[in-house]
């Protein structure tokens, strides 16, 4: 059980013969033992060999992680070192709260120093420490205390931690019930069936009370109006494990629970808080007499009442001991193993559809509720008999309906991705009812961190009950020269011929896909679609399609599965750093909305804007070889270059296997570094003198000089902070004319 004991004594003080004596040697930890499986004895300098102290860096992280593995298991642990540090219990401490373990310290500290020090000297040599390092670790016990919530014990104390056999022959009768599922309403029938809640009988939960069913939030919330009642116990199941993580704001590992139970807390606003405390009252297991008769009760099943209950690892409690189709052979030893008026009741596993009663003393509570079954009972009667109850459940879903959906082509499914971006401390999700959009963070953005997860998080919405990819853009996709793969010299390997470049223009990104939640049109950002963005998108479409032409275009996007991608010029709202002469709303692609990136060929999307009026991205150049898009980098990357007589943002160049990477222009980023240049000069009169030295032309250094005096202006507030018409209003003063046309 989920038992941690931490013995504080010095060396020599006694804790090795006390572990051997109270038979604890098989549940212990030693620091000792693992420094030397590190390093056999060496010699000290007076010629005696002693344990090799020099790895304590190695034995104390192998130490925490044995124990961290321990404690995944809920193993009952004993920790055999000397614990004189407040600092070194206090981490003990934090695992105890994270894996939900009592934890005692068994204190050997007030044992006199002198008798610690001649049990030393009797110790085997290689055990001895010098007489100074006892006085320092008594000087820390003096100064440095048990942290508080750790319970205190003598070795002599050590009944206090066993779990004992409690006494429930107050009640009228003791209630087991066995795996809810989130199946409330068959829960109601059998309360509603022995007259309602009663204070003078007992009630056991048998565990698994969430997932599969219909009405999860129901069963958690009758639960949280109970669990603190003294005549109430809840065990935990395997399903159970994964409230705690939710409401500890974590990600399970559970489809079923991340993609459907999760979403109704979610929406119904669930307390985490109240969650939690629910949690820390479930309890591993439940052993009683009553009627004359004693009882195991567990998740899953033991097949025996072993002498100490404490000693059986919670796993197995949770579980069950065996495979999980053991549970058969688990009941008959159960029987062979224990007296006659021992009984076990248990859920989870039933495999082979076995009634209640397995055999004469085993009963088994998991009835498959969830898909259409019962909700099993047993009540334990004064007399030593039981009754047995078995609730029809009306309110289920199918069990193909839970079925996993998978991508277009097959390849993941998309509770799988799911889970892997929510996983991913590098993705944030932000939700939308029931679709979430998943996006890159900022930190992964400036760190550079790139990876299946976070390239994909990217203008990505899924939703999360159905586990469908509602709207996507483009998976995350690079810079010349940004990254290794994308520096020119690696690029005529990674190319292949013949390339296009498409004219990049200078936008924010769009995204029209379709809502079947409320059969609309769902526009968005690679964001967030309730912000001002996607408004500014909406009032688009709005403007320059008529309203049969997107009704259409809703039926094509609902028909085909895909998102239309925009990119959204806004000179009003949003100008950036290319001037246009108004608004702009270029098709880029059509994307299927898988969640592995796939498009539509460049000649199918000019079939389908010509079909919807839509302007659409332009093929600039068609590059047929390295050489040629190596003449055509150096050509376009000038100082001077511009596209057909204007300036744009840049390209994005797609090879023959559908690869792609972007190339921004002298002019673009130019004026984006002299935006941040103008920001800074209209808010303090000057820039940070690193800065200036970047000013190496003509241009840079004239349109300095004139931005800065707009920090002069009365109203500052006045002035505006976009580059398009800061550059306009420089080229009108006579320091800016010479440079208009440039």
């Amino acid at each position: 059980m989920r038992v941690l004991l931490l013995l504080r004594g010095s060396a020599g003080c006694g804790k090795s013969t006390w572990i051997e004596q109270n038979g604890l040697k098989n549940y212990t930890l030693s620091a000792d033992d693992i420094r030397m499986l590190c390093s056999s004895p060496v010699l000290t300098v007076s010629g005696k060999e002693a344990i090799n102290p020099n790895n304590d860096t190695v034995v104390w992280s192998t130490l925490f992680k044995l124990l961290e593995l321990r404690m995944q298991n809920g193993e009952f642990t004993v920790i055999d070192a000397t614990n004189s540090k407040t600092s070194e219990m206090n981490r003990y401490k934090e695992l105890c709260s994270a894996y939900k373990y009592r934890m005692y310290c068994v204190d050997f500290t007030d044992i006199p120093i002198e008798v610690t020090k001649e049990r030393n000297r009797m110790r085997p040599e290689v055990k001895q420490v010098p007489d100074e390092a006892i006085d320092k670790m008594y000087s820390r016990f003096q100064t440095q205390k048990i942290p508080s919530g750790i319970t205190v014990i003598k070795p002599d104390e050590l009944h206090r931690v066993w779990m004992r056999k409690i006494d429930l022959n107050g009640y009228k009768k003791v209630h087991h019930i066995g795996d809810i599922h989130g199946c409330y309403t068959a829960l109601m029938e059998y309360f509603n069936s022995n007259g309602g809640f009663k204070d003078d009988e007992f009630y056991i939960f048998c565990g698994d009370f969430i997932d599969r069913g219909l009405e999860n939030v129901e069963v958690v919330q009758f639960l949280l109006s109970i669990y603190e009642k003294p005549n109430v116990c809840l065990l935990e199941g395997n399903h159970e494990r994964w409230l705690w993580i939710w409401a500890n704001d974590g990600v399970s590992k559970s489809k079923e629970f991340e993609l459907v139970t999760k979403t109704q807390l979610d929406n119904a606003k669930v307390s985490k808080k109240d969650v939690r405390q629910l949690y820390r009252k479930i309890g591993q297991c439940a052993y009683y007499e009553f009627g004359g008769n004693t009882y195991i009760v567990t998740h899953a099943g033991l097949s025996t009442i072993p002498e100490n209950i404490t000693t059986v690892a919670t796993a197995q409690m949770i579980k069950g001991v065996g495979n999980y189709n053991d549970f058969e052979a688990v009941a008959e030893s159960f029987v062979k193993n224990t007296a006659q008026n021992c009984y076990q009741i248990h859920g989870h596993r039933n495999t082979k559809h076995l009634p209640v009663q397995v055999n004469d003393r085993v009963f088994n509570l998991e009835g498959q509720v969830e898909f259409g079954g019962c909700l099993r009972c047993v009540q334990a009667l004064p007399d030593g008999t039981h009754q047995i109850f078995e609730i029809q459940n009306t309110v289920f879903k199918e069990p193909e309906e839970v079925a996993p959906v998978t991508t277009g082509n097959g390849e993941q499914s998309v509770g799988d991705a799911i889970i892997a971006l929510r996983q991913n401390r590098y993705v944030q999700e932000k939700k939308y009812g029931n679709i979430s959009s998943f996006n890159f963070t900022k930190t992964a953005f400036y760190d550079k961190v790139w990876d299946e997860q976070t390239t994909k998080a990217r203008g990505l919405y899924i939703n999360i009950p159905k586990q469908k990819v509602v709207a996507r853009a483009y998976d995350k996709f690079f810079n010349v020269n940004e990254r290794p793969e994308t520096k020119l010299d690696m690029l005529q390997y990674k190319l292949s011929f013949p390339a296009v470049a498409y004219v990049k223009e200078n936008g924010f990104l769009g995204i029209v896909s379709y809502n079947e939640e409320d059969e609309s049109l769902f526009v968005t950002t690679k964001s967030c679609p309730d912000g001002d963005f996607a408004g500014w998108l909406k009032d688009m479409l709005h403007e320059r399609i008529s309203e049969p032409t997107l009704e259409a275009m809703k039926e094509y996007i609902k028909e085909h599965n895909v998102s239309f991608v925009f990119e959204c010029v806004d000179m009003k709202n949003d100008p950036h750093i290319i001037d246009y002469d108004g608004n702009r709303l270029y098709l880029l692609d059509i994307v299927y909305n898988d969640m592995n990136y796939r498009k539509y060929s460049f000649e199918q999307l000019c079939t389908v804007a010509d079909q919807f009026g839509l302007l659409r991205k332009e093929k600039a150049y068609v590059l047929e070889s390295w050489q040629e898009f190596f003449d055509w980098y150096y050509e376009v990357t000038g100082e001077d270059y511009k596209y057909n007589g204007r300036h744009i943002e840049g390209f994005v160049v797609e090879d023959a296997n559908g690869y792609m990477v972007k190339l921004k222009l002298c002019y673009y980023n130019f004026w984006k570094f002299m935006r941040g240049i103008s920001h800074e000069a209209i808010r303090k009169g000057y820039v940070d003198r690193r800065k200036t030295a970047a000013l190496t032309s003509a241009v840079a250094n004239q349109y300095y000089g004139w931005v800065k005096t707009l920090h002069d202006t009365e109203d500052l507030e006045s002035v505006p902070r976009d580059i398009c018409t800061l550059r306009r209003m420089f080229f009108e003063t006579e320091a800016g004319k010479p440079f208009k046309d440039e």
